[in-house]
């Protein structure tokens, strides 16, 4: 039980080094000189690794009784 939460642990901080990184290089290189592209973008970018985090937070927890 505590290797699941180490592994869910060290998973979370890989996601949450790679997304944002992820995300830079998306906006940097693909997204055009617009600001309006921008504004949405960034927020839904910003909400998007919730969904990841908390597939890996469920399994983490599953193996709990």
């Amino acid at each position: 039980m505590k290797s699941r939460k180490i592994a869910g642990l060290l998973l979370l901080l890989v996601l949450l080094t790679v997304y944002p990184l992820g995300v830079m290089l998306l906006a940097v290189n693909i997204l055009p000189d617009n600001r309006w592209v921008e504004l949405l973008f960034y927020p839904v970018a910003g909400i998007l690794w919730i969904f990841p985090a908390m597939k890996i937070i469920k399994w983490m927890q599953s193996g709990q009784e």
